[in-house]
């Protein structure tokens, strides 16, 4: 009898439900009210999307946390507030394998009734429907893209304790990271600002590389409709200069470069203010057409991996080496790269390396004795775990990729020298998507027809330190050097860890004055590329080189490792340290660089040449 009045005394209080009460719909497209779902005891109610990247990431820790709550009365209901179509919506939800009912707000009227802002942004209700905490999972995301190495706050979850013992949670509101839920709009035909024709063309440019059907990022901006529901968040991340995504704020010109200028934010931003005016069809540019396959044509050589990457849904990100043998019984030379990621969901950006020695397969099938010991349990596949580089010192370079770069041939006579026999390596930077993924990375190379005159080397200018201080918040390193002779500078590759923050070089040819050559003002470690220059710039011998690096170990920095902040030696595992400046150049006699290490010094030169080896 006691159980029989316990229930009627829920349902009653469900019945009188406000946020309980409101008719959304099933996936299935029938009505459906949060106390359908209801816990005995409370109720966590989350907005999600899945195209939206951080949403989509909770939904491990979301099905674990509902596993384990559920036997103590509190059931967890998912809510999707958009109007995608139901069945692809069933199809996400069995993709990132939710444990708990999810239903369709459509129409925004439970989004409205609660307040909800955001996804993922989680709503607790006791059993008579009164919000007792709201915002946060937990504190894994400071903010849009700013990710911690690990939750310190599990707000949702100290919440529900507290409320399970009968006390108000210590804290009721946090701010929520991830996507703005967008609200509809009054159709806006005309407008001083307009899609067709000033922000179609910017999205085009800067956008859609990325930002479509098949690519790496999580929706697309492929028509007026797409950026009309994702105007609020296009208008956030452009203005805080999180998309798209370059480091570089100063510096010269390189290939691929992504940055809005102030003009295109100042559009954007007045455009969504404006109401999003569409504007005449007529004046909207032609579709952006984009290469599908090879963009080169057909490589000389295609390398893939034996088999299949999967990765687990959550985790760590991911390093991964995969040996790519090229069986050539010839010395080529390599005039292009294109690399093609089999998911590109999950392929965040690669780095290339040679190897002659065999020793990428000798790391690779220790790693196999190993069983992936010490790897994120699912992780499964060919290669090796390596977190910074390859393990060794390789044998050569050949740049890497990163979404939105598109492949291109070296100038007229230049190439990277490829020795026969010589193993690619692929180091491939993985992260997840909150569901089981799967890859099969391909790589293109492109041979010279004709021999090269200059073959590309790395010129490595190492900041050297031993360890950073902890609570330090401006650890800065410098090195400086002179050219030795003349060289002909590709490319620069700035390489630190987590805690690092800026990032400048600059350039003092020797009859000139100092100009910058890449600035860094927010480092981030998960986007880190090779900037190639838009046209190779030739330094003279006695050209100064000097880098400047600087390093942010306080618990201020969401990046830190460890807090509270610990004292950080050079080395290279990943809550390690280190400062590179790798700069690609060729030398018009192949020899190898020379530097000097004091403007007047000793010349500093490695013996021999880049390229085959000169027959007797």
């Amino acid at each position: 009898m006691q159980s029989i009045a316990t229930f009627c005394l829920i349902s009653f209080a469900l019945a009188q439900a406000g946020p309980l009460e409101v008719s959304i719909k099933s996936l299935e497209g029938k009505p459906a009210k949060l106390w359908d779902h209801a816990g005995s005891k409370a109720t966590v109610v989350v907005f999600m999307q899945f195209e939206c990247p951080i949403s989509s990431e909770y939904s491990t820790e979301l099905s674990r946390l509902h596993s384990l709550y559920k036997s103590k009365g509190v059931n967890f209901i998912g809510v999707i507030p958009n109007s995608d179509s139901d069945e692809m919506l069933k199809k996400d939800a069995r993709d990132y394998k939710i444990s708990f009912p999810v239903l369709h707000d459509g129409k925004l009227e439970l989004a409205d009734s609660l307040g909800a802002k955001i996804t993922p942004e989680v709503f607790l209700l006791d059993i008579k429907g009164t919000v007792i905490y709201s915002g946060r999972v937990d504190d894994s995301w400071t903010e849009r893209l700013r990710r911690n190495v690990a939750p310190k706050k599990r707000d949702l979850a100290w919440a529900i304790e507290s409320h399970l013992d009968g006390k108000s949670p210590e804290v009721k509101k946090t701010e929520a990271v991830g996507c703005p839920i967008s609200r509809p709009l009054p159709r806006v035909s005309k407008g001083k600002v307009t899609y067709h024709r000033d922000i179609a063309p910017i999205i085009q440019e800067k956008c859609q590389a990325c930002h479509r059907s098949g690519e790496v990022a999580p929706f697309t901006l492929a028509s007026f409709n797409d950026a009309v529901r994702w105007k609020d968040l296009l208008v956030e991340v452009v203005e805080k200069k999180q998309m798209p995504p370059w480091l570089p704020s100063g510096g010269l010109h390189y290939r691929g470069e992504r940055r809005l200028n102030d003009a295109e934010i100042a559009l954007i931003r007045d455009w969504v203010k404006g109401g999003c005016a569409e504007g005449e069809f007529a004046d909207a540019p032609l579709p952006k057409r984009f290469t599908e396959g090879w963009q080169l044509g057909e490589p000389d050589l295609i390398l893939e991996a034996p088999e299949e990457m999967v990765l687990a849904p959550t985790g760590k990100d991911l390093f991964r080496c995969l040996v790519l043998p090229t069986n050539l019984t010839e010395d080529k030379v390599v005039v292009a790269y294109e690399l093609r990621p089999g998911n590109r969901r999950v392929v965040h950006h690669t780095l290339h390396f040679l190897d002659t020695q065999g020793r990428g397969r000798n790391l690779e099938a220790d790693w196999k004795k190993k069983n992936g010991a010490g790897e994120t349990k699912g992780d499964s596949g060919p290669g090796y775990t390596s977190p910074m580089g390859v393990g060794f010192a390789p044998t050569g370079e050949m740049g890497g990729w990163a979404p939105g770069i598109s492949p291109k041939f070296l100038p007229d006579n230049i190439g990277y020298f490829l020795p026969k026999g010589s193993d690619f390596i692929v180091q491939v930077h993985y992260h997840r998507t909150g569901r089981e993924e799967k890859d099969r990375t391909r790589v293109g190379l492109y041979f010279a027809k004709k021999p090269a005159q200059r073959y590309v080397q790395p010129l490595v200018i190492p900041g050297q330190f031993l360890v950073i201080p902890a609570n330090k918040p401006d650890f800065t390193v410098r090195n400086t050097i002179w050219l030795g002779q003349e060289v002909l500078m590709h490319s620069v590759d700035p390489h630190m860890h987590l805690i690092g923050r800026k990032f400048v070089m600059t350039i003092t040819p020797p009859d000139a004055k100092p100009f910058e050559a890449i600035r860094i003002d927010e480092w981030d470690y998960n986007w880190q590329e090779i900037y190639f220059l838009k046209e190779p710039m030739r330094l003279k011998e006695g050209t100064k080189i000097e880098i400047e690096a600087v390093f942010d170990n306080t618990s201020n920095n969401p990046h830190n490792p460890s807090i509270p902040p610990k004292w950080v030696k050079f080395g290279e595992q990943t809550t390690d340290e280190m400062c590179f400046m790798f700069v690609g150049v060729t030398t018009d006699d192949n020899s190898r660089v020379a530097v000097r290490k004091s403007e007047n010094g000793p010349i500093n030169k490695r013996p021999g040449t880049i390229g085959p080896k000169k027959q007797p």
